[in-house]
């Protein structure tokens, strides 16, 4: 397996917006002869944000004319429902998956339907962002963290268990753990830190909490109003901002979720060197750059990140991918039943 940090640990990321971890001037890798092997069409299917994956699309074929990315997009439960339903029936359409559940990814590592690959671009990338011997790939960052309405809250909060203060009650947003996996990610974490638990989400049920489906629209809610605080992913914080909606971030000080997202190519794709094309092209300085305009953090050293992200320091948590992937079925159980979901 390649290296992970310890799930589950507190750590304070100094993110030199955006170094990231490392300095250095950018080297340049010759990969021509690498594009002028890849051609035809390329499947994704992800759980990204639609038209963020356009926009990254639309860059990746200008940049290798002769493929074409052809997306397949829901939400990660979805996904990988899909994914499952298809190695069933004797094989999958998908040349590539990327979504917010690296639990799915190890599993799929273990039963070798990953293929490895780590581009020549990725050489300055921490090792840690890439999987099990390049099989799966973090090639941007996102955290969930929490936000709020700036005309409903003056005070900006400070706590992941503000969302759980009455003067909220019934205006409180979250995303479902059954669709984003971001939410899942969340939650699995937040269930097993110290001061959190399952009480920490009787509390929220009992402040009103509503859980819509996805995060595009607890995000559109909060700036709508309709929400006061809520837990969504970070980049939407910064896009609705952008846009001039009345949002920002909080970033608790119990620490915002890492989310891995990875990216990796599936064993017996149809179009091998068009995927290996496409996972360069997010590890080049081009596709990093766009992931920052985009409001994500990159991972390769030089690149600048994105507005709005703590400069000095930012409190972080660590996804807890090891109890996530023991209590699975336990954790939407639970859920369920705590907050009558059919």
């Amino acid at each position: 397996m390649g290296k992970r940090c310890r799930p589950g640990l507190r750590i304070v990321l100094r993110i030199v917006l955006l170094g990231m971890l490392l300095l250095g001037a950018l080297v340049a890798v010759p990969v021509e002869e690498a594009r002028a092997q890849a051609k035809g069409t390329v499947t994704l299917y992800t759980s990204e944000s639609l038209d963020k994956v356009n926009e990254m699309k639309l860059d990746f074929e200008k940049r290798n004319p002769g493929v074409t990315l052809n997306i397949y997009r829901s939400g990660t439960q979805v996904v990988i429902s899909k994914l499952q339903a298809e190695f069933q029936a004797g094989g999958t359409l998908a040349d590539m998956i990327w979504m917010a559940d690296i639990d799915y990814f190890e599993d799929l590592a273990r039963k070798d339907l990953l293929a490895a690959y780590t581009p020549p671009e990725a050489d300055r990338v921490p090792a840690k962002f890439k999987y099990d011997g390049g099989r799966y790939h973090e090639v941007r960052l996102i955290f969930n963290t929490g936000a709020y309405n700036t005309l409903r809250v003056k005070t900006r909060p400070t706590s992941w268990k503000d969302l759980t203060d009455q003067q909220f009650k019934g205006k409180v947003g979250v995303a479902s753990p059954f669709y984003s996996g971001a939410a899942f990610s969340t939650l699995g974490t937040q269930v097993n830190m110290s001061g959190f638990g399952w009480e920490f989400y009787r509390k929220l049920k009992e402040n009103g909490v509503i859980v819509e489906q996805s995060n595009g629209t607890v995000a559109k809610k909060l700036a709508t109003g309709e929400f006061s605080v809520v837990s969504v992913v970070d980049f939407m914080v910064g896009e609705a901002k952008a846009a001039g909606s009345p949002v920002d971030h909080i970033w608790p000080k119990e620490g915002a979720i890492l989310v891995p997202t990875p990216v990796g190519i599936l064993k017996g794709a149809k179009n091998p060197e068009g995927a290996r094309a496409f996972l360069r092209y997010l590890y080049s300085s081009e596709g990093q750059r766009l992931f920052a305009q985009q409001g994500y953090v990159p991972v390769l050293p030089g690149i600048e990140g994105p507005k709005g992200v703590p400069s000095e320091k930012l409190e972080v948590v660590l996804t807890d991918q090891a109890y996530i992937g023991k209590h699975r079925e336990e954790l939407k159980a639970k859920y369920r039943e705590l907050f009558e979901l059919k």
